[in-house]
């Protein structure tokens, strides 16, 4: 199978190449080591190393409590252990030392602490490989991830590689582990635009197509409607994935193909024609039964856990409710209706959209979703018990553990006590209540994000030929360079050219170009709207990071050159909350800033800006010295909260200040925060108390916002989840969306 470009550095003509992961740049391909040893030989070392590798993890015992190990699997275990070990953060002590146990189980890390043979053979795309790799007694674990949190089959998945993917499934893998991005491998497919991984994944694999990425809510048909793959998307449809469901902001994979303007895939939804559903109203709806009715025949029925009816809700005519049973209690679901886009929808919370009662059923079977446990038998107005039809007769997918607590709610479920007039409890995580609507939410960005870059995974660092840049003038001079305008020229089947900004470093900028090329590939992982995007690192010389072009420049110089053109209500509001969004999702990525101003503030156009610079200054290895610049521009100092000064701690709360003082820069066109006041007299003026005052122009409600920002004590600072629910409750941004509506 044939790498893509972007797989490995095209060094030689040689069919053994060195790869273009910066991780195995010094190492030589699987097939040239076999030169010299045996396979065997290698997995042994490969073994060996990954144990030595481990040493330092060697704490996990296999005993937690369930509550604990929900919080650890988000973000993983290893990283919380790191947490406390660095300092107490609320334990009487720092954790200091361990008893010796085993390293934790992979599917409770979020990254590994290397990449394995096998994870080498699979990006080297050799099947045959793979195969001898598996059938080895040293074999690595088929679910050990990489350094980005990737296992051997997200990377197979990704690339499209079918026959490793099904050499991999052969061995029994996790399917529900995540890597760093909260993928599963059916995302990864997705992602890589992969129709023929798709149906593998789910017929050979039994891949649930509804499993959620923890940081956004989105399933699988999610991330293909964003890629604009129309094949992949009929591909889950066909395996009857549910079409609609939603994510945490409430969005289906046909709005989300709208958004991107993915005009195929849009089609495939709208003549999208469901199969009939392989459940019966008559085996668990009861058209006359009351609350108390219900729980009295599943009580009748020895309250089964699993055990479930539907029957009409008193709360609004048309809508009914699920009653279900789980660790033999009763527990009570509403479930709603309304028009989606012309269609008569049944849900209940924030779950998918159904096409009818008999599809929610059939939903709701095949998977928990969020409730206590999926609905596996049904009781009739006969009181006869029904088991549910198998995940094999309806999609294909794996029958559940008959273990319950394999089944726990996302949260503590209805008690049975409380009445129908009651509002229901929530069967998947809810947001906290707010009261504005879902249309009062930031418009989103007219242009959607630059496509993917080909053959590169979360494990690679795309690397650009010099050959094909051409650069252009200077655009901008910054602490560690200059900026250029370039084109991008690129061959997919045909010559395409694309504008592009070149990043271009002195070399006594970059202290440790390993770091730096460590940190590129994380930000290179970041993709939203609000968000500048990476496409990749040439290595030059000199060393460039090739970014996506933004024509208007940084909001700095555009508030100094052009102050008419910008209006609070409209181009502030909307601005100020594209950077909160922005802002919102690095801290959902755990990713620190630590620059944020108005001049790292690029426009696209005046309804689009996005933040740029993100982690530079941790790429570069300034870290906290950064404050201590000495030349030219507006010291960094007068943007870092107190504790960044002092004490070189970085944070998503000193993020916060900095996104503080960036509001003030906007709201008063550009003037310089602390006028002329040096350093040291920053300081001074912020430890005594003092803050910027209200510019002329801006409302009391920007700059309450402020202030709550510039709080001395971090954690009393607002998070800028909080900060982005501010600008959407706020009246006046609804003047700035419907101003963007009729000058769309």
């Amino acid at each position: 199978m044939s790498n893509t470009q972007g797989d490995v550095a095209m060094a030689s003509d040689d069919d053994d190449q060195v790869y273009a992961n910066d991780e195995f740049s010094s190492m030589p391909s699987i097939s040239q080591a076999l030169r010299k040893t045996s396979l065997e030989q290698l997995l042994a070392d490969d073994k060996a190393e990954t144990e030595k590798a481990d040493e330092m993890l060697r704490w996990y015992h296999g005993k937690i409590s369930r509550e604990a190990a929900e919080k650890l699997l988000k973000e993983g275990v290893e990283c919380l252990i790191a947490h406390y070990t660095d300092s107490a953060n609320g334990l009487p002590t720092n954790l200091e030392s361990f008893c010796q146990g085993r390293p934790p189980p992979h599917n409770v890390r979020k990254t590994g602490r290397t990449s394995n043979l096998l994870h080498r053979a699979v990006i080297e795309g050799d099947a045959k490989l793979v195969s001898q790799i598996l059938a080895s007694p040293n074999c690595p674990d088929i679910n050990a991830k990489n350094k980005t949190g990737s296992t051997a089959l997200h990377m197979a998945s990704y690339r499209g590689n079918d026959d490793i993917v099904e050499l991999l499934l052969g061995a029994k893998p996790d399917l529900t582990i995540k890597d760093r991005n909260g993928h599963t491998v059916l995302h990864r497919a997705c992602v890589g635009d992969r129709p023929s991984t798709v149906h593998l994944l789910i017929k050979r694999g039994h891949c649930d197509p509804q499993v959620r990425c923890p940081h956004n809510g989105w399933v699988p048909l999610h991330e293909a409607a964003m890629k604009g793959s129309m094949e992949c998307t009929k591909a889950l449809l066909e395996e009857q994935a549910t079409p609609f469901p939603r994510s945490d902001d409430l969005e289906t994979p046909l709005d989300v193909a709208e958004k991107y303007r993915r005009l195929d895939v849009m089609r495939v939804f709208e003549n999208f024609q469901p199969s009939q559903a392989r459940t019966n109203r008559k085996d668990w709806y009861h058209p006359e039964l009351s609350r108390k009715g219900a729980v009295g025949l599943l009580e009748y029925s020895s309250l089964l856990s699993g055990l479930f009816l539907i029957r009409p809700s008193k709360r609004q005519e048309g809508w009914h409710a699920l009653s279900l049973c789980f660790q033999r209690t009763p527990y009570h679901y509403e479930i709603k209706n309304t028009h989606y886009r012309d269609r008569f929808v049944h849900f209940i919370d924030d779950g998918p959209y159904l096409l009818s009662l008999e599809h929610l059923v059939q939903h709701y079977s095949c998977r928990a979703d969020g409730l206590p446990c999926a609905l596996r038998h049904s009781v009739n107005t006969s009181y006869k018990v029904k088991d549910m039809p198998s995940y094999e007769d309806y999609c294909n997918l794996p029958i559940p553990p008959g273990d319950e607590d394999a089944y726990r709610p996302d949260l503590p479920p209805r008690p049975s006590s409380i009445a129908d007039e009651c509002p229901p409890t929530s069967p998947t995580t809810p947001e906290p209540p707010t009261p504005f609507s879902k249309t009062s939410r930031p418009p989103l960005p007219s242009n959607p994000p630059p496509a993917g870059r080909p053959g590169v995974n979360d494990g690679e660092l795309y690397k650009i030929n010099v050959k094909h840049i051409k650069k252009g003038a200077e655009i901008g001079q910054g602490e560690y360079g200059s900026v250029l305008k370039g084109i991008l020229t690129e061959y997919k089947g045909k010559k395409h050219k694309m504008d592009i900004a070149l990043k271009m470093f002195h070399d006594a900028s970059l202290d440790n170009r390993e770091n730096f090329l460590r940190e590129a590939l994380v930000m290179q992982q970041l993709e939203h709207d609000c968000i500048v995007k990476l496409l990749g690192v040439c290595q030059g010389p000199p060393l460039m990071l090739v970014e996506e072009y933004l024509p208007k420049g940084s909001m700095l110089d555009f508030l100094l050159d052009y102050p008419t053109e910008v209006r609070v209500k409209q181009e502030l509001y909307l601005w100020a909350s594209q950077i909160a969004l922005g802002m919102m999702y690095l801290e959902k990525q755990q990713f620190v800033h630590r620059d944020l101003a108005a001049r790292n503030i690029l426009i696209m156009t005046k309804r689009q800006v996005k933040i740029s610079d993100f982690g530079l200054s941790r790429a570069t290895g300034s870290g906290s010295d950064y404050y201590k610049a000495s030349h030219g521009g507006r010291w960094p100092i007068k943007w870092y909260a107190p504790e960044s000064v002092n004490y070189g701690h970085f944070s998503h709360a000193s993020d916060v200040w900095s996104f503080g003082i960036t509001l003030w820069e906007m709201f008063s066109y550009g003037e310089s925060p602390y006028g002329d006041k040096k350093g040291i007299e920053v300081v001074q003026f912020i430890e005594s108390g003092k803050r910027l005052s209200k510019p002329e122009k801006c409302p009391d409600v920007v700059y309450n916002v402020m202030l709550r920002c510039w709080k001395a004590d971090a954690a009393q600072r607002p998070t800028f989840k909080e900060l982005n629910r501010q600008f959407q409750e706020d009246p006046l941004y609804a003047d700035a969306r419907e101003f963007l509506k009729q000058n769309k």
